[in-house]
């Protein structure tokens, strides 16, 4: 189904995590009624949330999948199903396929973004409780904000590589109108301000004003976009534009959060749970640290398949000889949790195992699309030309919390040296999670990807827009 037809031939909104609800079919609610209640934005909401878990997204190919695997952390199989967008071919027909899925389900949370935003900007706020009138609006916003931002840095070149390339349609409307497509620099404008407008609104979230550590909170709102999830973003996205001042600021709103000992929801993963013996006591995720997690129901046929001897050819698991490079064993950093406890013996292999589904588990499910420590290495990345010491200390708090704290990074590390260290941590710490390591390369438009025999370049970066949109809509990128 083609974006720019999108709204014209999916006029449809989420009722429920599972039931489709549309505009005109006599059996079904009409949107004025669906949304002449609070439970009904809440609906919406859960049904974008549950459409980002499937298989078509964040439950498989925007998530440990496919762009992960254009990540290269992981060793391909030859005969794997995997082995097209290992080889960033994006022409095979499964490749074509998968981009596809990709392009029409995120434009399809979008469009249901915009359906709550239409309805809420007219809606009576006194149907809603608490704050919530405020927070769905934010989330809105925020979701829409994030997805678009997404198809950015899968479909349209990095600004490092050209800001005035077209960037994805923008779209913000409900309708059969075509969106056009803007410059990369003006779409990313458009991603900012729908983000701050979700931080004004999202400041009501129970995470920005609730006092005290809420890890055991119901109104928790981590697996939801929060407040700090916005904040998060915002930094992400102006570092992708090269704005380091600003990315450094929400960046820091993240930090400051998780360094307040009084007021704070995420914290390092406890040194005592990484003493466990049984698995399934063990939080290998690191789940206490996650910003913006989904809880994907089905991930024991997920995880269990693509991370062990089941998946066979299609595994999705680096080699020993990867896992060594990519953690410094040589190095004496075997003790590292990221290494030492993710992964584990399955047969004769030893596979990734921090996304294993294990029977009894309080951590099963919960898969990260934001981690805090990114914020960490936004901020170290802002400042090293200007606060060398501090960019060294932030990196240093990240590896003193991955039981490196013999190994501090010298305080004499040049400019170079300190990004050096900062791409090693992606490596590290983003294997298997949206092919994080993928955008670090494109972002900064390196001609070197660790793994691949290719070259870095728009062919590679630039993900095709289906044929669909292009034909009919006119997009090209």
């Amino acid at each position: 189904m083609a974006a720019y037809c999108l709204l014209m031939l999916t006029c449809s909104v989420f009722v429920s995590c599972n039931d489709w609800l549309d505009v005109n079919p006599k059996s079904q609610i009409k949107e004025e009624d669906h949304f002449d209640r609070e439970g009904g934005y809440l609906d919406q909401l859960t049904g974008i949330y549950t459409k980002m878990t499937t298989s078509g997204m964040y439950g498989l190919n925007m998530g440990i999948g496919f762009t992960e695997v254009l990540s290269h952390t992981y060793d391909i199989n030859p005969n794997s199903s995997w082995r097209y967008p290992n080889e960033f071919n994006y022409t095979d027909l499964a490749s074509e396929a998968i981009i596809s899925h990709i392009w029409e389900n995120t434009y399809s949370c979008i469009a249901n973004a915009n359906i709550l935003i239409r309805n809420i900007e007219k809606a009576d706020a006194n149907i809603f409780t608490k704050n919530n009138y405020h927070v769905y609006r934010g989330e809105a916003y925020g979701l829409r904000a994030f997805l678009h931002f997404e198809l950015m840095r899968l479909f349209a070149c990095a600004p490092a590589m050209d800001g005035n390339a077209k960037g994805v349609p923008y779209v913000t409307t409900y309708s059969t109108d075509v969106t056009p497509q803007k410059s990369v620099n003006e779409t990313m404008q458009m991603v900012v301000s729908d983000l701050l407008t979700a931080r004004d609104e999202l400041a009501y979230d129970t995470l920005a004003i609730t006092s005290g550590n809420t890890q055991t909170d119901p109104t928790f709102q981590r697996n939801r976009f929060n407040y700090y999830a916005c904040c998060l973003t915002l930094a992400r996205a102006y570092l992708w534009m090269g704005d380091t001042q600003n990315a450094l600021k929400y960046a820091n709103e993240v930090i400051n959060q998780v360094e307040d000992k009084i007021h704070y929801y995420f914290n390092w993963v406890h040194y005592t749970n990484m003493q466990q013996s049984n698995r399934n006591e063990l939080d290998a995720a690191f789940t206490t640290e996650h910003v913006f997690q989904l809880v994907i129901n089905d991930w024991e046929d997920i995880g269990n398949l693509y991370f062990t001897k089941q998946g066979g050819t299609s595994t999705l698991n680096p080699s020993d000889a990867t896992v060594q490079d990519i953690y410094e064993v040589a190095l004496g950093y075997g003790n590292d949790y990221r290494y030492l406890k993710g992964y584990e013996q399955d047969g004769e292999k030893r596979y990734m195992a921090k996304f294993w589904y294990i029977d009894g588990s309080h951590y099963n499910n919960l898969y990260p699309l934001m981690r805090m420590t990114e914020a960490y290495y936004i901020a170290a990345e802002c400042l090293k030309n200007t606060d060398k010491a501090r960019a060294i200390e932030l990196l240093n708090i990240v590896r003193e919390n991955r039981n490196l704290s013999q190994f501090p990074l010298s305080q004499d590390l040049t400019a170079d040296q300190i990004q050096q260290e900062i791409y090693k941590e992606y490596r590290k710490e983003f294997i298997g999670e949206c092919g994080t390591l993928f955008f670090y390369y494109k972002r900064l438009n390196l001609s070197d990807i660790k793994g691949s025999s290719i070259r870095g370049s728009k062919s590679v970066y630039v993900l095709p827009i289906p044929s669909n949109d292009q034909e009919f809509g006119g997009y090209t990128n």
